[in-house]
């Protein structure tokens, strides 16, 4: 193999999110903090905290230009939601926080960032999209709650995110942004 061959399969670890301004990310923080002492696992670091749109694993480092530029061309409207509820998967021991209802222009940039990365050839795993804030990982102790003081988020852009490996631990690196209107 080529240099030239290695460089273009050198590949990165992405996904498209929506990141909580500081005071968003401290109201998360509080409620993981204290729930852990009654569910356990592992709590998710204030820096983690984020709302995936769309998980596309590995990419070759070539094609993120692309991904960039695909993402560009989606038009999406500011939007925003209260998480007003905690929850929990047995099926991968996940505490989360959601909204009851999500707006609509959240699904609709979710969709549309399928539907273009599909036609620009980019693979992800197609599952229906749950909306969701993980607090905790390999939770021991099944939450559910509602929320007496909702968290209110304002949403005007989303990113691209790479999930990128260390010797301590995983760190999340924006590579590109974009304004909702």
């Amino acid at each position: 193999m080529t240099k030239n061959n290695e460089i273009e399969r050198k590949s990165i670890r992405v996904f498209f999110a929506i990141l909580p301004n500081k005071q968003i990310q401290k109201q998360l923080m509080y409620h993981s903090e204290t729930l852990e002492p009654i569910c356990g696992g592992r709590k998710v670091k204030m820096q983690h905290i984020h709302l995936t749109l769309l998980f596309l694993g590995n990419v070759e480092t070539h094609r993120i230009q692309t991904l960039q530029q695909i993402a560009e061309n989606i038009p999406a409207k500011k939007f925003e939601f209260k998480l007003d509820t905690i929850g929990y998967w047995r099926h991968n021991h996940i505490v989360y926080i959601q909204a009851k209802k999500f707006p609509v222009e959240l699904f609709s940039l979710a969709d549309s960032l399928k539907i273009a990365l599909s036609k620009g050839g980019f693979a992800f795993d197609n599952r229906t999209y749950k909306p969701h804030i993980t607090i905790f990982r390999k939770a021991i102790h099944h939450v559910s709650t509602d929320l007496i003081n909702p968290i209110r988020w304002c949403v005007n852009q989303w990113l691209l995110v790479q999930s990128k490996p260390t010797h301590s631990g995983v760190e999340y690196i924006p590579l590109s942004y974009w304004r909702l209107k």
